[in-house]
């Protein structure tokens, strides 16, 4: 799958590949696991980091929060609300 190049998917795209990273001291049957977070969050970037921001009544701020909650939560980062890569500011 294409990645995309838009900024505000930054975070999610290191989680996904942190998620399909080889990691020989876990259960090789592991990416039965991984892989489909992986996959959902790759095309959550690819198919929604060009909208962002999103406000909150807007369709795809439910989906794009989950994505870049579960993409902070991976990488520990805090903030995913209020992170400016993944929530940038509006350009007007």
């Amino acid at each position: 799958m294409p990645r995309t190049k838009w900024p505000a998917a930054a975070h999610i795209q290191q989680a996904v590949d942190e998620m399909r990273k080889p990691d020989r001291n876990l259960d090789p049957d592991r990416e039965h696991y991984t892989g489909p977070l992986a996959d959902w969050l790759d095309q959550a970037a690819n198919e929604m980091a060009w909208l962002a921001p999103f406000r909150d009544h807007e369709g795809g701020y439910g989906p794009w929060r989950a994505a870049t909650r579960t993409a902070h939560g991976l990488l520990d980062l805090p903030g995913a609300d209020d992170c400016p890569v993944c929530h940038p500011p509006r350009r007007t």
